[in-house]
């Protein structure tokens, strides 16, 4: 996650005073959401029996503050386009851009927040939001007033001292995306972070994430399996095909925000999309299952094996 801020870490600093000392940048200014474009992208990697397809001719337009879902199978790619955005891969095939220059590798104008909130668990809460800013080289004032909005903005303030092993997953989940922000990238890019969570915490933490989009105006590429998540936190769902990944539709919410995950708008659209999407979901799932397994509904006695030990 840090690998960008560590590489530019010279970059961040002043130049010299009067009396040849390099001082430490102050901190970042507001950086607004950038534009994304991934133009005819393609990806291949090598395998024992020659090459796996892993994603073909995707192209997807995201504009500047926009918050997208990339939603479909495992399989679909949607991790590997986080991975492509935030320069970690580059595609066989096809140009990934951002705020309108080619990504040639990872930078401080993106970020990504994980499932696993990735602490460091040596480190306390603060120092975590703190350390990408540390590896740039600024002032230690500087940082606490950063980490503090930070952590006033996720609502973690009070515990700014406690250490990941102290916080429950979505309090650390929330502590990651204040890290995340430090360096005030136009970009976010999350991955399935909230896939770890009991649903009451997952709701919670989805309105969180809103409210933070709704006030800084990032541009927010989220990674979910779960069509009511995607629905309600995007302006535009993008439905992924499997194997190879690739763009099967793309859904604009036009519903108003904020919005709750029981409202009866946002589960007409989600049942929109689920269907849209079945036929893929069930795809994976005979690839994966073996010759017994039967669809959900299905009629028909379906592999008497299935049977086998019912009464026992």
């Amino acid at each position: 996650m840090f690998a960008f801020a560590k590489g530019s870490a010279g970059s961040r600093l002043a130049a010299p005073d009067a009396a040849g000392v390099a001082t430490p940048a102050a901190a970042p200014a507001q950086r607004a959401g950038a534009s994304l474009d991934l133009e005819d992208v393609s990806l291949s990697v090598p395998n024992e029996a020659g090459t796996v397809e892993i994603l073909r001719s995707v192209s997807l337009r995201v504009v500047a503050g926009e918050f997208v879902c990339l939603l479909g199978p495992s399989g679909s790619g949607k991790s590997t386009i986080l991975n492509l955005i935030a320069g970690l891969s580059k595609p066989t095939v096809g140009r990934v851009r951002t705020a309108e220059v080619d990504v040639a590798g990872p930078g401080l104008d993106r970020a990504i927040v994980f499932q696993d909130a990735a602490l460091f668990p040596w480190l306390s809460l603060r120092d975590n939001v703190e350390f990408p800013l540390k590896l740039q080289g600024h002032a230690a004032a500087a940082r606490a007033a950063r980490s503090e909005e930070l952590l006033r903005q996720v609502h973690l303030w009070r515990f700014a001292g406690r250490f990941p092993h102290e916080l429950s997953g979505g309090m650390r989940q929330r502590g990651a995306i204040a890290r995340a922000l430090a360096t005030d990238p136009a970009v976010l890019l999350m991955d399935e972070p909230f896939a770890a969570l009991d649903a009451q915490t997952r709701e919670i933490l989805q309105g969180e994430v809103e409210r933070i989009w709704s006030a800084t105006r990032k541009t927010i590429i989220f990674v979910t399996h779960n069509v009511r998540e995607a629905v309600r936190l995007a302006d535009r769902v993008v439905l992924m095909g499997t194997r190879p990944g690739r763009v099967l539709h793309e859904e604009r919410v036009d519903l108003p925000r904020p919005r709750a995950a029981n409202d009866a708008r946002v589960s007409a659209l989600a049942n929109g999309v689920a269907r849209r999407i079945a036929s893929e979901v069930e795809k994976v799932a005979r690839e994966e299952a073996d010759d017994a397994w039967v669809a959900p509904g299905a009629h028909g006695p379906g592999d008497p094996r299935r049977q086998l030990g019912r009464g026992i």
